[in-house]
């Protein structure tokens, strides 16, 4: 229709101007009425056209631009025009992606939410009740499907009528908690997104319980001490920022709340482990990375690039990666080491994780990680929606290190290769927060950044062929005698008076720290010095341990030079994921796992005693838990230089055999002599 219109209207110019037949049944001599007609045919012409352009091609009403002193919904992580390229997308270059994650939401359409639940604490199931209003916005906005929004207003209506979100809360009763975070984030993309969808009535329910909630956790967060690189400031801080955001065309108040959560995110930025490692593990790595990754991105809109302001963000990728289990073996229950404070399966992602960073740093290697974690992640965040970037390709290069040292938090994490069968070994020495953390002024950090770090100075894990050959006990008491490290006298580290970890402020003589890290030719060595870190009373004058990994062998050798200032109970304790058993004489133990043939030996008997045993390890919040095995090396004596030998082999092989000769400091695996 529109070359139909075009050549009609040329036709008509040129039938006009060349005099034509067609205007023979007027006058030659009736100028005035040529002229009329000359007129009409200019003026109908571009009507024709314009008719033509509207009946025959898609028409679309684009939003008029609004006042510049309102917000335009939607404006959460994406605009009106980037939403309708989404929309396009999800048909064709994030197919992949909105496949997944439409199963996931269509399985929360047809749930309800939970009643509320009058119980004390922190009221930690609410926050599924926040990520589900989240996840239901997104569909409901990238499909105009009204049952998603029909089941997002259900679960947010129950959200406004909870009386509490969590029962943490200050001296003058104002609350605050995680659940704060999930439950506004989602409030506030369901207002955002659903300005078009939903009614008056609901929409005013959602506002108001947002300005109410906000008024809480900002008074709250006035008089609570923040801990800036912690998760639940980030969380908490995301959640009101995104209300926030989207009030500002109903409260006065929202520009102040919005002032308040920028001074925490550029606080936040600039605290940051320069190293990309997290002092809380990588599990609540994970899930305050999610929050403080929406909190950055939702700072564009009032102006503030928070990410340039640490290196954190070119380095942090590589933690999650490291801190990861070989790819083959990892699933839905089992992903990540367990250090800290963390499970050992992914709270959070980790693709979405991954695809932000690949496309902030532009980096084909952690887009690889993303690839690699879809495998296992079925969490299949609205977030992969939003920050998958096609332009970066996906690449796990030949040359990819194997051997990283974050130097700041004093951790060094190895593997033999990246095949995805690969083992995996992990060390810890260092200071709590970082060495960073020390060079900031008074202040800058509190107790609360301590919330999940334990006294695990000189602890190391070791992950081969599927399956733990040490292992770290997770998410229990932050004690030291739960790790694989030094007791003397029964006494551990520094840290571990109570559950959170103190003293407070923190002592810079008191920090372990790693002396040694380097991979050369097939062995890694590694050691730490933990000799400032134990209590007073356990008399702890050196505490040096060595680590030598001797890749090709499967062997770990274990070197430890402890001094006491006087003869007491030293006692080196190891917890294998599953029992070993005497193999020859008291001084070698072993085990036929499903996977593993496994070896310990202490090559110095003559000095110190093996003995296998277990330890009840207690859950963090009560005196439940269970047995686990344990072995100790021990001597009563006031120095001890002790060597331990772990090998494995893959079934069927077995574990090989480490001969030690302390005259030339060396050891012997089949036939080839290394030097300690």
């Amino acid at each position: 229709m529109i070359r139909s219109a075009a050549a009609l209207l040329l036709i008509s110019v040129w039938l006009l101007r060349s005099g034509s037949p067609f205007f023979c049944f007027v006058e030659s001599n009736s100028q005035p009425t040529m002229n009329f007609l000359q007129k009409i045919c200019c003026l109908a012409a571009p009507v024709v056209l314009l008719s033509a352009c509207s009946t025959d091609e898609p028409h679309f009403n684009y939003p008029e631009p609004e006042p510049t002193d309102r917000i335009w919904h939607p404006m959460l992580f994406f605009n009106y025009w980037e939403g309708e390229q989404l929309k396009t997308a999800i048909s064709s270059t994030l197919l992949t992606q909105w496949t997944r994650f439409k199963a996931v939401a269509d399985d929360k359409v047809r749930r309800n939410p939970p009643a509320y639940k009058d119980d004390e604490g922190e009221q930690l199931w609410q926050r599924d009740v926040g990520n589900t209003i989240s996840t239901l916005a997104v569909a409901g906005y990238l499909t105009g499907d009204t049952d998603y929004f029909e089941a997002a207003e259900r679960w947010a209506l129950a959200a406004c009528d909870y009386p509490t979100w969590g029962m943490d809360g200050t001296s003058d009763g104002s609350e605050y908690g995680l659940p704060y975070g999930h439950q506004l984030l989602g409030l506030a993309m369901l207002y955002d997104y659903g300005q078009n969808f939903l009614d008056e009535a609901t929409l005013t329910t959602l506002r108001q319980t947002m300005i109410s909630r906000v008024e809480r956790q900002y008074a709250a967060y006035k008089e609570y001490e923040k801990a800036y690189i912690q998760n639940h400031t980030w969380i908490n801080t995301c959640g009101m920022l995104a209300a926030a955001l989207v009030l500002r065309n109903d409260t006065p108040k929202a520009q102040e709340w919005i002032d308040y959560t920028q001074e925490i995110l550029d606080k936040t930025s600039r605290l940051l482990s320069p190293d990309g490692a997290s002092q809380e593990g990588p599990g609540y790595w994970q899930y305050g990375m999610e929050f403080l990754m929406m909190a950055f991105d939702l700072s564009h809109d009032v102006g503030n690039d928070f990410y340039k302001n640490s290196t954190w963000w070119e380095n942090t990728a590589a933690y999650g990666r490291f801190m990861t289990l070989p790819a083959d073996h990892c699933t839905t229950e089992s992903s990540l080491v367990d250090w800290a404070d963390s499970p050992r399966y992914s709270w959070y992602g980790p693709e979405h994780l991954y695809r932000r960073l690949a496309g902030l740093n532009h980096h084909a290697l952690t887009q690889y990680a993303a690839d690699q974690a879809r495998r296992y992640d079925v969490s299949s965040s609205w977030l992969n929606l939003i920050w998958y970037d096609d332009s970066v390709s996906s690449v796990l290069l030949p040359t990819t290190p194997t051997f990283r040292h974050f130097e700041n938090m004093g951790l060094v994490a190895s593997r033999t290769d990246w095949s995805g069968d690969e083992s995996l070994l992990v060390f810890r020495s260092g200071a709590p927060l970082g060495r960073f953390a020390e060079q900031q002024p008074e202040g800058s950090y509190v107790s609360g950044d301590m919330g999940h770090i334990h006294p695990d100075a000189n602890h190391f894990i070791i992950y081969a062929n599927g399956e733990y050959i040490l292992r770290n006990n997770g998410y229990v008491k932050r004690v030291t005698k739960y790790h694989n490290t030094l007791l003397v006298n029964g006494l551990g580290q520094w840290g571990e008076v109570r559950t959170w970890f103190t003293p407070w402020p923190l002592t810079p003589s008191r920090d372990a720290k790693i002396v040694e890290a380097v991979s050369e030719a097939g062995v890694d060595r590694i050691t730490g010095d933990a000799s400032a870190c134990y209590l007073d009373d356990a008399g702890v004058e050196r505490f040096v341990r060595k680590l030598i990994w001797i890749k090709e062998q499967n062997v770990v050798i274990v070197c430890d030079d402890v001094e006491l200032a006087a003869s007491g109970r030293i006692e080196l304790r190891f917890f294998p994921e599953h029992a070993l058993s005497a193999v020859s004489g008291a001084a070698v133990a072993g085990a036929t796992t499903a996977r593993n043939s496994i070896r310990m030996e202490n090559l110095t008997p003559a000095v110190s005693a093996m003995s296998l045993g277990e330890e009840f390890i207690e859950e963090r919040s009560s005196s439940a838990g269970e047995k686990r095995p344990m072995v100790t090396i021990s001597a009563e004596a006031a120095s001890l230089h002790q060597v331990t030998a772990f090998s494995w082999a893959a079934l069927p092989a077995v574990a090989p055999v480490v001969t030690y000769d302390a005259a030339s400091a060396t050891v012997t695996v089949d036939g080839r002599t290394y030097a300690l």
